[in-house]
């Protein structure tokens, strides 16, 4: 297999999300803001956040930061060790609000396919990378431009998309057996109840 040299920024567009004020923060809405929680970077996926009660959004924003279902976002704060470079895909389309924190990830669909990149910005190659030149504060940060900076070393397109759909599918699995796992408690709880009820 041939791969051919990139930086990231010759084969996707990193945008950043919008700057939402605080006073239009509320308990409940139409619209939910996206912020790092958003993102479960143990396992790579999109998460619902569940730790602040005041995630909607009830101001004005333009409709761009708007996202829809497939998009693919990364983290531009390290709030965790570990979370820059994380990737999610938004479940729906019409709820979730790109805020300054989330950068989304557009492909050059001639040159990159979309499932590829969302492994290929959470590699290991990639997530050095923006460790490397991450601004060095308390909470560390990373920018679009420092994202379209890192190099890589990638397939043909045919190739990406091989590759892409069969990550996909594995992490399909996954997520189903993760969810069988969590369901397991509650079944053997149900069937408990069952015999219960029987033996009454």
């Amino acid at each position: 297999m041939e791969l051919k040299k990139y930086k990231l920024g010759e084969i996707l567009d990193v945008t950043r999300g919008a700057s939402l004020s605080g006073e239009f923060y509320a308990t409940e809405g139409e619209y939910i803001r996206l912020t790092c929680g958003n993102f479960d970077y143990q396992n790579n996926c999109f998460k619902e956040n569940k730790s602040k009660d005041n995630l909607y959004y009830t101001g004005d924003f333009r409709s761009e930061f708007l996202m829809g279902k497939g998009d693919i976002i990364t983290p531009l704060t390290e709030q965790a060790i570990g979370l820059l470079g994380s990737t999610a895909i938004i479940p729906e389309s019409g709820k979730y609000i790109q805020s300054q924190d989330v950068a989304k990830i557009i492909c050059k669909e001639d040159l990159l396919d979309k499932d590829f990149a969302f492994y290929l910005i959470s590699s290991t190659l990639v997530k050095q990378q923006l460790s490397a030149a991450a601004q060095q504060t308390k909470i560390r940060h990373t920018s679009p431009d420092k994202i379209k900076d890192c190099t890589v070393w990638i397939p043909e397109l045919a190739e990406q998309k091989r590759i892409g759909k069969l990550l996909r599918s594995l992490d399909r699995k996954i997520e189903l057996n993760r969810a069988i796992n969590q369901n397991l408690p509650i079944l053997d709880r149900s069937s408990k109840v069952g015999e219960v009820r029987l033996a009454a």
